[in-house]
């Protein structure tokens, strides 16, 4: 016993050294990528991807890969499935009784470490790395943004080190950003992604790899849980106070990397003004994700640093979050559970519409790079704001600051029952089906005491985003009874996705269906909008409908 014992802790002494080497050590045919085939001058075209993935399934014949969707170019998307033997798609998984991890990389083309990254770690996967399959499932994408990725150029991300022969662009071929899409659904990768991968695999935990494009600090990585505060509080408390705390602890241990919350300095030349995280909106993918009462870790790069450096970080915190999971996965499977089953039993009354930033932490040190304002014609504006001159110093202080890092709701509105959606809003019932949300449609008439949102007024954008001018409406609840007419859709917030469809729903939420346009048609000042709550389940019993189960 005493010498299984030992064995046991070599190997797992022999994979630590492993994952600290790079780049790490590739045997004799073994595929490289095209990073390390270049010496880390170049990233890897789609072409190049789908070959590594050949190969690496010449290796390990048990490496299946699933297409889970076709870009507006036509590339099929690869998702790469590693797991126990036996494992080949969502059913023999969920079987085995363990995690699905999701890595995702190259959502933004420009920031193409995450998919090097990945590659590097599917190939320690079949190789060096196989036991991590006794624990959990993962799936990888590593080239979400595929059409993005192809026109690859020196003249994009052009503050950023690396590599000399450039990188793709930001958006896919339609020009849409990817990481805005998760709720208006609009671009074919997103709702393969959706469908294919979130609503089919459902993974406990994503991992969304970036590279910044901010400001000037210490750290090598920095990193998110969901920022949205309807996420079930438990998930972001138990990424805040356990998951990523260890992960940030492995990273300096292991590798002497400095890690930390991701945010910008307000004013570089004045930090003490605070660290800023982002935005709280759900049309950013770990934000959303949270919506889904999963986990989410957003990865970012320090877009400062060499390109072979900014490969090394990402790949190292990969290996780092698969061993915080793999040592608390039981845990979080069940906070997961208990957020679903709470929205089925109707125990969630009320979620947030608005919110604010706020800070998290008080006098935090943050690594700050020293910055001065730069005499004339020498320097770069700063990076967060884009105005003056900044010349770098190179030299890193850590530096006493608020640590504006978390979000709160300004404004709340009630979980209902259920929504009843106007007949006519197609579009509409259309995206909450590409979510997974469960909507029926009424038969006959029904008279049912509901509540009405009185639009008081609809503001439009000044400035068109992704192809919308955004709206936002205000306006009051009124309840009354009325006959609702045969056609109605009909969307219960006992699901699982509740707190999605009530995001998407509600007529006053900062990034719904509302404000993305898709019920421009029925808005009228003065009027109900289409969209009506149902408070109880008293008015719905025996009512007859038949379940939406495709697009109308």
């Amino acid at each position: 016993m005493r010498c299984r014992v030992w064995i046991l802790l070599l190997a797992a002494v022999a994979e630590v050294t492993m994952a600290s080497e790079f780049p790490p050590h590739v045997a004799a045919g073994q595929p490289l990528t095209a990073a390390e085939r270049s010496g880390y001058l170049s990233t890897s075209r789609y072409d190049e991807v789908i070959a590594f993935i050949h190969d690496l399934q010449t290796i390990d014949a048990g490496i299946r890969v699933e297409n889970f969707g076709t870009t507006a170019e036509g590339r099929s998307l690869p998702l790469v499935i590693c797991g126990r033997r036996g494992v080949v798609d969502p059913g023999t998984a969920r079987a085995t009784k363990l995690p699905v991890v999701f890595i995702m990389a190259n959502i933004h083309a420009g920031e193409v470490e995450g998919k090097e990254a990945a590659l590097m770690l599917l190939r320690d996967l079949v190789t060096t790395h196989r036991k991590v399959r006794d624990s959990m499932t993962l799936i990888v994408a590593p080239i979400y943004n595929a059409d993005g990725n192809e026109p690859i150029s020196t003249s994009h991300r052009t503050t950023q080190n690396g590599p000399l022969n450039g990188v793709g662009q930001r958006e896919n071929a339609a020009h849409l950003d990817l990481n805005r899409d998760f709720m208006k659904l609009e671009s074919p990768e997103a709702r393969g992604l959706v469908g294919n991968i979130l609503q089919r695999w459902d993974p406990l935990v994503t991992i969304d790899l970036h590279t910044t494009n901010g400001s000037y600090h210490g750290y090598a990585l920095t990193y998110s849980p969901p920022l949205n505060p309807d996420t079930p509080a438990e998930i972001i408390d138990f990424e805040r106070d356990t998951l990523l705390p260890s992960i940030q602890k492995q990273m300096e241990q292991d590798y002497r990397q400095k890690t930390y919350y991701y945010g910008n300095f307000v004013d570089q030349l004045e930090p003490e003004k605070g660290w800023y995280t982002f935005d709280s909106r759900p049309r950013f993918g770990n934000n959303y994700i949270g919506l889904r009462n999963r986990f989410a870790i957003l990865s970012e790069a320090y877009s400062y640093i060499d390109f072979q450096s900014r490969i090394r970080v990402t790949y190292q915190f990969l290996h780092s979050i698969l061993e915080s999971v793999d040592k608390n996965s039981r845990k979080m499977a069940r906070i997961a559970a208990a957020a679903d089953e709470r929205l089925r039993r109707g125990k969630v009354r009320s979620l947030g519409v608005r919110f604010e930033i706020r800070p998290w932490k008080e006098k935090v040190e943050i690594l700050w790079e020293r910055s001065v304002e730069a005499p004339a014609g020498e320097g770069a504006p700063d990076p967060e704001t884009g105005h003056g001159m900044i010349k770098r110093s190179g030299e890193i202080v850590p530096t006493r600051m608020t640590d504006y890092g978390v979000f709160s709701a300004v404004e709340k509105s009630a979980l209902p029952y259920a929504y009843l959606i106007d007949g006519r809003a197609s579009a509409a019932v259309a995206t909450l089906l590409r979510h997974g949300i469960v909507v029926e449609r009424l038969r006959i008439p029904t008279t049912v005491k509901v509540e009405s949102f009185i639009i008081g007024e609809v503001r439009e954008s000044e400035k068109s985003f992704q192809g919308h001018l955004e709206k936002t409406l205000s306006g009051k609840w009124k309840s009354r009874t009325e006959e609702i007419e045969p056609g109605t859709y009909l969307v219960r917030m006992d699901q699982s996705l509740g707190r999605v469809a009530f995001y998407l729903l509600d007529p006053r939420s900062d990034d719904g269906l509302f404000n993305w346009n898709y019920f421009d048609a029925l808005l009228e000042a003065g009027e109900a909008a289409p969209v009506r709550r149902v408070r109880s389940l008293t008015p719905l019993v025996g009512i007859i409908v038949e379940r939406a189960v495709s697009e109308p």
